[in-house]
């Protein structure tokens, strides 16, 4: 069996293959695409919002609507700065792998905290909780376990409401707290706090304006409002930025977890370089992932021979999978109060799309917008896909 899956993961890697080149598109197509995502903004509602596409890390098309602050008619540019929500997770983890590929971090060996004590399931706790499991949602911790407070471990039983009933690896399901542990494995391996490490090793190379805190943004100026469903003012990019004025920007991996779970503010331009960096793990001439590890945050990670994850999953290493039956994307969707953030590229041709609605009307029980998939079919001409 574990040859077998090393075999598929071999077929996998040596058929990728990365090109440097970008696709035009033409002035009449400009402007069926300008219709076509103004009337996409007008359907969902978006106080403001923006799209950006680019090929192998040449921007193809943008597009900007409305409003990031509608009080004094801000209009929204690819430069403004927007609280991505769960997407935070996907970017954390390229600092994750970072400190995998230096082997301060390992995706297999048994996670403890930093006093040394185990973290395993109760019921299960000789079979280890791996970061591997934990980036693939697969590592038996429940959706509603809590995240925003430290966890006691050494008290925690199946009656504190972490854990589920299966063995870690054997099944999944997606879990804010997986999230969490993103920011406590990078300031334990590090010794620096989330915030720093990120600027340093991926923030500032490619500068990008993108902070974990609202007052620790390079540049403030930009950050957006965040409005409700209804298109009402949730939160002014002044209240983001006396709420975080207090923050700890510390080195504290156990009391942590909710700053990776949804935390970042960062531009659209800033999520479009860093969806480059997820497809081929280089951008704008730095490289700050090797091409073998953004591939294997997508793989299947049943495929991994010295994993420990057994069950099917949508999410390779903080990257969902997202098969449209007739093509193949990866990436991420946050949503916060009206706010839809949706990351996803295509690697094969180091395709980026940046979707930011601000001020949507939700979509119950999906995982992915459905406004993803209508874009990816329009853009499909212009990014040499065939679209059955």
């Amino acid at each position: 069996m574990k040859f077998l899956r090393a075999l598929l993961l071999c077929l996998l890697i040596l058929s990728f293959v990365c090109p440097a080149f970008a696709a035009e598109i033409s002035p009449e197509q400009k402007a069926e695409a300008d219709a076509f995502f103004e009337t996409l903004f007008e359907k969902s509602e978006a106080v403001g919002g923006i799209f950006l596409l680019s090929q192998g890390g040449e921007r193809l098309y943008a597009y900007a609507h409305g409003y990031s602050d509608r009080s004094d008619k801000t209009p929204v540019t690819e430069e403004t700065v927007f609280k991505v929500a769960s997407v935070t997770k996907m970017i954390t983890a390229i600092g994750v792998m970072q400190l995998v590929e230096d082997e301060m971090l390992s995706l297999d060996g048994p996670l403890a905290a930093s006093d040394g004590t185990p973290i395993r399931h109760p019921r299960y706790p000789d079979q280890p909780i791996t970061l591997r499991q934990i980036m693939s949602h697969t590592a038996s911790f429940l959706e509603s376990a809590p995240y925003a407070v430290r966890p006691r471990w050494q008290e925690i039983d199946m009656e504190s409401g972490y854990f589920a009933h299966w063995a870690p690896g054997s099944r999944y399901e997606y879990a804010n707290l997986n999230g969490g542990f993103l920011c406590s494995q990078i300031e334990f391996a590090s010794g620096q706090s989330l915030n720093d490490y990120m600027q340093d090793h991926v923030f500032a190379p490619l500068s990008i304006n993108g902070a974990y805190a609202a007052t620790l943004l390079p540049d403030a100026s930009f950050l957006s409002d965040t409005f409700r469903v209804d298109g009402s003012l949730y939160k002014s990019a002044e209240s983001y930025l006396k709420d975080d004025a207090d923050f700890d920007n510390t080195c504290n991996p156990d009391r942590h977890y909710r700053t990776s779970v949804g935390s970042l503010y960062i531009s659209a331009e800033g999520l479009e370089k860093l969806g480059l960096i997820l497809a081929c793990g280089e951008a704008e001439g730095v490289r700050l992932l090797n091409e073998e590890t953004a591939r294997m945050m997508r793989v299947d990670q049943r495929l991994i021979p010295e994993g420990n994850v057994m069950a099917q999953s949508p999410y390779g290493l903080c990257v969902y999978r997202y098969d449209l039956g007739w093509d193949q994307w990866y990436g991420h969707q946050g949503r916060w109060e009206g706010l839809l953030v949706d990351v996803f590229f295509e690697p094969y041709t180091e395709t980026v799309m940046v979707f930011i609605a601000n001020g949507v009307k939700k979509e119950p029980g999906r995982e992915v917008s459905s406004y993803v998939e209508e874009m990816i079919r329009f853009i499909s001409p212009w990014t040499d896909f065939i679209v059955e």
